[in-house]
C-alpha cells in the first residue's frame, strides 16, 4: 500500500470543517456514538479535506493533533484509541436532512426507498514515527468522495463543537449551522430528532414533554451560550402528533469563550470505567444532569463501592444518586446554617438521655414509639431530610429511596438510618 498523505501536526480548533449534509444526521444502529468519539471524527474529517482525496493512500496524524483539534491534552491518547474503535465498529443509519440531500453514494431514490448502513472508518492503523503515536484512517467508499469534496455541506466550528458539552448539543448544533443563511431547518415529526440527537436508537422511547424538558432544551441553552449561532423551537401540533423545527440565525457577535476552549473531560470518562460504567450511559447522564453533578455522582459511588457495600447494579445505584442531587435543596453546606434555616429546620422532642454520650434510644423500638408521635407533616420532612443524607453520604439504595419516598418509616433499613441522623445531628 502507497505512503499515506500525513497532516500537518499543527491543527488548530478554530478551524471550520466543511462537514457533508448527508452525514450529519445520522443514527446509530448497532450501538450508541459517544459525543467525543463524534468530536474527534470532525477533526479528523477536517484534517483530511486539507489534503484532498488520497485514493487508496489513507490519512495520517498524530494522535496528539486529533487531541488538541477536539479539545483535550495528550494524556487522553489512550482514550483517543477507544472512540478509533467506536468509529470502526459503529454502524450508522444515513437519514436526510432536506428533501434535495442525496444519498452518499450519490444513487438515486426517493426519500424512505432506500437504507444506507455504513461504518464511520473502514480500516484504523496505529503507529510510531520516533516517539510520536501516530494514526492512518480509510473511509467506506460511501464516504470518501464526499469527505473530501462534499456536494453540499455545514460550515462547523471546530471550536465550538469543542466547548459543547452534550452530544445533543453537538448534533443539534451541527444540523442548525448548515441552515444559519436560510433560517429554518427542515420540519420532522418529533420522534425522528430524538434518535439523531441521541446518538442512538436503542433507548426507549418517552413522552414528548420529558423529551423535549430532558434532551432538547438543555440543548438549546448550551448552543446559544456558546456558539455562533442562536436557535428557537418551533412546535407544529399536526394529527400524528408534534413536528418540530429550529429558527436559526447567525450572532453578531460571538460569545466569549472561557478560556480558550473547554477540554473534554477525558478524566470523568476514564472514572465512569474504572467503576464498571459504560461511556455511553455516563454521556446520556452528562446531557440530563450536567458533568458537575455526574462527577460528584460517581465521587459518592466510588465512596460506597470502597466502603465494601455490594451493588448490583451500580448504574441504576448512580441514577438514583443523581436523582437525588437533582431533586433535593441545596446541599446541606459546610458553613454553619443561617438563622432561617435553623427555624425551619424539623424538630423533634428528644428524651433527656440525648445529652448523654451512649445512644439516646436503648432501642430501635423505643425511637419508633418517639418519630410515630410526631405530626405527619414534621415525619414528611424529616424523611424528606432522610432522602438527602443519605444520598448525600453515597449510601442509599434504589429500594431505601422507594421506601422512603413512600413514607415507609417503620422499614428497619429507614427506621435505623432514621435513629442514625438523629443522634449525628443532636438537635434535629
Amino acid at each position: 500500500m502507497s505512503k499515506a498523505v500525513q497532516t500537518n501536526q499543527r491543527e488548530v480548533a478554530v478551524e471550520v470543517f466543511r462537514k457533508p449534509a448527508a452525514i450529519i444526521a445520522i443514527v446509530p444502529a448497532n450501538r450508541p456514538l459517544t459525543v467525543t468519539a463524534r468530536k474527534a471524527y470532525n477533526v479528523m474529517g477536517r484534517m483530511a479535506q486539507r489534503v484532498g482525496d488520497t485514493g487508496d493512500a489513507g490519512y495520517a496524524a498524530p494522535l496528539k493533533s486529533i487531541l488538541r483539534g477536539l479539545g483535550a491534552d495528550s494524556n487522553a491518547a489512550a482514550s483517543l484509541k477507544r472512540y478509533l474503535g467506536e468509529m470502526m465498529t459503529t454502524k450508522v443509519d444515513w437519514r436526510r436532512l432536506s428533501l434535495g440531500d442525496a444519498p452518499l453514494d450519490g444513487a438515486p431514490g426517493e426519500a424512505g426507498e432506500r437504507l444506507l448502513i455504513f461504518t464511520l472508518v473502514s480500516q484504523v492503523e496505529l503507529y510510531k514515527v520516533g516517539r510520536d503515536n501516530w494514526v492512518r484512517w480509510w473511509y467506506p467508499p460511501a464516504i470518501r468522495q464526499q469527505m473530501t469534496d462534499p456536494d453540499r455541506w455545514a460550515q462547523i466550528s471546530l471550536e465550538t463543537v469543542a466547548r459543547l458539552g452534550t452530544y445533543a448539543a453537538v448534533a443539534l448544533y451541527e444540523i442548525c449551522v448548515r441552515y444559519k443563511t436560510t433560517g429554518r431547518t427542515a420540519r420532522q415529526h418529533w420522534s425522528w430528532w430524538v434518535p439523531v440527537l441521541r446518538g442512538s436508537d436503542q433507548a426507549k422511547q418517552r413522552e414528548w414533554r420529558k423529551i423535549k424538558s430532558e434532551l432538547v432544551v438543555p440543548a438549546i441553552r448550551e448552543i446559544n451560550e456558546i456558539s455562533e449561532i442562536e436557535i428557537t423551537l418551533v412546535e407544529h401540533k399536526e394529527p400524528d402528533g408534534v413536528h418540530l423545527q429550529f429558527e436559526v440565525r447567525p450572532r453578531e457577535r460571538r460569545p466569549a469563550a472561557a478560556g480558550s476552549e473547554q477540554p473534554v473531560d477525558v478524566a470523568l470518562v476514564t472514572r465512569a470505567l474504572g467503576l464498571g460504567l459504560a461511556e455511553r450511559d455516563v454521556d446520556a447522564l452528562e446531557e440530563r444532569f450536567g458533568g458537575e453533578a455526574v462527577a460528584h455522582a460517581l465521587e459518592l459511588l466510588a465512596r460506597h463501592l470502597s466502603g465494601g457495600t455490594p451493588v448490583p447494579d451500580r448504574l441504576s445505584h448512580l441514577k438514583w444518586i443523581l436523582h437525588g442531587i437533582a431533586d433535593k435543596t441545596p446541599r446541606r453546606p459546610a458553613v454553619p446554617a443561617t438563622p432561617a434555616e435553623v427555624a425551619y429546620a424539623p424538630r423533634l422532642p428528644l428524651p433527656a438521655a440525648l445529652g448523654e454520650p451512649a445512644a439516646p434510644w436503648q432501642s430501635i423500638q423505643e425511637f419508633a414509639t418517639v418519630f410515630e408521635a410526631l405530626p405527619k407533616e414534621a415525619q414528611g420532612r424529616w424523611l424528606d431530610e432522610l432522602r438527602r443524607w443519605v444520598i448525600e453520604r453515597g449510601v442509599a439504595t434504589p429500594l431505601m429511596v422507594r421506601r422512603i419516598d413512600s413514607g415507609d418509616w417503620r422499614s428497619p433499613v429507614v427506621l435505623a438510618w432514621l435513629q442514625r441522623l438523629f443522634t449525628e445531628r443532636g438537635e434535629p
